[in-house]
C-alpha cells in the first residue's frame, strides 16, 4: 500500500511539471462513498397524459474530508446522477475556518445562502409544491446555481450567523477546471441570509431569520432609459420599454419554525419583483406558507402544508383588448381566464416517510388551485395534482 501511495505522488509530481513540488508534506485525507436508488410510482390529475408512471433514479456521490493543520477542516462532495450519460449532477468544496466562519464553493447543490431557506416549512418528504410546473415563489435564484461563492459567518450556541453568496453568472452550468461559461445572459447574482437565532436540540428547537437576493442584469429599462435622457436625440415622448427587465430583479423572505418534541412547526411570507416589463407580465408576487410534521420515533413521520400565493399583474386586462366591452363583468364572461390585476393561486399537500434502515418508503400528495396550471392543463380553475409513492435503498 506504501508503495502505490509513493508511485501516485511520484507522478502526481512529474505531471504538474514541479507545481506541487514546493509543497513541504504531502496532503491527506479521508474518502468516502455513498448512494442511492430510488423507485417511484407518478399519478397526475385525470386530464393530464402521464404515460408511464414508474420511474426510476439513481445516484452515487464521493466525499472527502481533512483537518487543516492550522486549525478547521475541508469537505469536498461530488454527486453523479444515474441516467444513461452519467453526468455531474452536483459538486462543492468547503473550507471550515475554525467552525466560526465557512468558506465555500458550490456547484449545483443548492446547500448554501438563500436557496437553502427558499422553504423551510418543515415536512415528512416532499415540499407541497413537489411535481408541479407552478412552484411557490422563493429565494433561491441566485444560490441555486452552479459556481456560487459563499462565506457564512455563525456564532455558536444561539446560531445567530450571517451568509452571503455570490454567483458571476446566474443560471450557468458547471465549469471544468480552466474552463469558462460564456455568455448565458443571466447577469450577476448576489443574495444574503440572517439568522437572528437558529437553535437546536433533540426536543427543542427554534429559528427565525430572512433573506434577499438581488440580479443584476446589464441592460434594463430604467439604463435605457437613463441613456435616452443623457443623449442628444431625445424626445419628449420615449417608446414603452416592453422587453428584458424594467430594472433589477429581487426577492425578499421572512421565516420561522419551531420544534417541540415531535411536533415541528413552520411559517414563511415571500416576496418577489420580477421586473417584467411585458404587457401580460407578473407586477410582483406575495405568497404565505405554512406547515407541520408530526414525528413517531425513528421510523414514521407525517407533514401537511398549504400556501396562498397572490400575483399582481402590470395590466389588468392581459392584453385582452377592451374595446368592444363596456364593463369588467362582460370582460370576464367573454375571457374565463380573465381575473384582474390580481390573481389567487393555493396549494396544499401532505408527506408521509417510513424509514427503515437502509430502506424508505416515502408518499406526497400535492394540490394546486388557480389558474397557475393552466399551461400544461385545460380548463381555467382547475385544482391539479400530483401523487407519488417512492421506494429508495442509500448505500
Amino acid at each position: 500500500m506504501n508503495k502505490l501511495k509513493n508511485i501516485g505522488l511520484s507522478a502526481l509530481a512529474g505531471t504538474l511539471a514541479g507545481s506541487l513540488i514546493s509543497l513541504s508534506a504531502a496532503q491527506a485525507g479521508g474518502v468516502s462513498v455513498t448512494g442511492s436508488w430510488e423507485l417511484s410510482y407518478t399519478n397526475k390529475n385525470s386530464d393530464k397524459v402521464t404515460g408511464n408512471k414508474i420511474g426510476m433514479n439513481k445516484n452515487i456521490a464521493f466525499g472527502a474530508s481533512g483537518d487543516v493543520s492550522d486549525g478547521g477542516a475541508v469537505t469536498w462532495a461530488t454527486t453523479i446522477g444515474g441516467s444513461d450519460a452519467m453526468g455531474l449532477s452536483s459538486a462543492s468544496m468547503n473550507i471550515n475556518m475554525g467552525g466560526i466562519a465557512t468558506l465555500a464553493y458550490d456547484s449545483g447543490t443548492g446547500g448554501y445562502g438563500a436557496n437553502a431557506v427558499d422553504n423551510v416549512v418543515p415536512t415528512a418528504w416532499e415540499e407541497i409544491d413537489y411535481g408541479l410546473s407552478t412552484g411557490i415563489a422563493d429565494v433561491g435564484a441566485v444560490s441555486s446555481s452552479k459556481g456560487v461563492v459563499n462565506l457564512t459567518v455563525k456564532a455558536p450556541t444561539a446560531g445567530t450567523a450571517l451568509s452571503v453568496s455570490f454567483v458571476n453568472e446566474v443560471g450557468g452550468g458547471h465549469i471544468a477546471d480552466g474552463g469558462t461559461s460564456g455568455n448565458v445572459d443571466g447577469g450577476k447574482g448576489i443574495d444574503a441570509v440572517l439568522d437572528f437565532v437558529n437553535y437546536s436540540a433533540p426536543h427543542f428547537g427554534f429559528r427565525w431569520g430572512m433573506a434577499g437576493e438581488v440580479t443584476i442584469k446589464e441592460k434594463t429599462c430604467k439604463k435605457q432609459h437613463k441613456a435616452d435622457a443623457s443623449g442628444s436625440s431625445v424626445q419628449d415622448d420615449q417608446e414603452p420599454c416592453l422587453v428584458g427587465h424594467k430594472d433589477h430583479p429581487y426577492a425578499a423572505t421572512s421565516y420561522m419554525t419551531l420544534k417541540l418534541g415531535p411536533l415541528s412547526l413552520g411559517t414563511q411570507a415571500t416576496f418577489k419583483d420580477p421586473m417584467d416589463p411585458t404587457i401580460a407580465g407578473i407586477k410582483n408576487i406575495r405568497a404565505v406558507t405554512g406547515g407541520a410534521a408530526l414525528q413517531f420515533g425513528k421510523t414514521l413521520s407525517v407533514s401537511y402544508g398549504a400556501s396562498n400565493e397572490k400575483r399582481k399583474y402590470n395590466d389588468d386586462t392581459r392584453g385582452i383588448s377592451t374595446a368592444t366591452f363596456e364593463a369588467p363583468e362582460m370582460l370576464r364572461a367573454e375571457n374565463p381566464g380573465y381575473l384582474g390585476e390580481y390573481e389567487t393561486i393555493s396549494y396544499r399537500g401532505w408527506s408521509a416517510a417510513i424509514n427503515l434502515g437502509p430502506a424508505a418508503l416515502k408518499a406526497t400528495r400535492n394540490h394546486v388551485g388557480g389558474l397557475g396550471e393552466n399551461a400544461g392543463n385545460s380548463g381555467a380553475g382547475l385544482q391539479k395534482s400530483h401523487s407519488e409513492i417512492n421506494l429508495s435503498i442509500a448505500f
